[in-house]
C-alpha cells in the first residue's frame, strides 16, 4: 500500500509532498512521488524534500519520474491506477475565471479522472 503525490517544481508540489509524508506516515505505508519531467538538479531537490519531509516517521520515499514524451496526466494516472496505491495527493492554487476558460488544468483532470481517493492541499 503507499500514498502517490503528483509533484510540480511549484510551492503546491512541495505542499504535496509534505502532506503526503504526513498521511504516509498516518497510515504505516510508502511514500512515492511522481514528478513531471524535470532536469537533473530539480531531481536532487525533490529526492531532498521527500526525503526531509518523512524523516523519522519510518516512511519508505521512492520517486518516479515521469517520461518526457507523452501526458504528464495520463501517466500519473496511469500509476495511480496501480494496485499498491490507496491515496493519491496532489497541490492546488485558486484559478480566476478567466484562468479556466482559458487554460486547462493538469489539477482538476487529476481530480476527475482519478481512479483513488484524492487528497488536495493548498500552498
Amino acid at each position: 500500500m503507499s500514498v502517490l503525490v503528483f509533484y510540480k517544481p511549484t510551492p503546491e508540489g512541495a505542499e504535496a509532498i509534505r502532506a503526503g509524508a504526513v498521511q504516509a506516515a498516518f497510515h504505516a505505508t510508502d511514500l512515492i512521488v511522481h514528478n513531471l519531467p524535470v532536469d537533473a538538479a530539480e531531481a536532487e531537490t525533490v529526492e531532498a524534500l521527500a526525503s526531509g519531509a518523512a524523516t523519522g516517521s519510518g516512511v519508505t520515499v521512492r520517486t518516479i519520474q515521469a517520461a518526457a514524451d507523452g501526458s504528464p496526466v495520463d501517466q500519473f494516472l496511469a500509476a495511480a491506477d496501480q494496485p499498491d496505491v490507496d491515496l493519491l495527493v496532489l497541490g492546488i492554487r485558486h484559478r480566476t475565471q478567466v484562468g479556466k476558460l482559458i487554460l486547462g488544468s493538469t489539477e482538476q483532470q487529476i481530480l476527475l479522472d482519478a481512479p483513488r481517493p484524492v487528497l488536495a492541499v493548498k500552498a
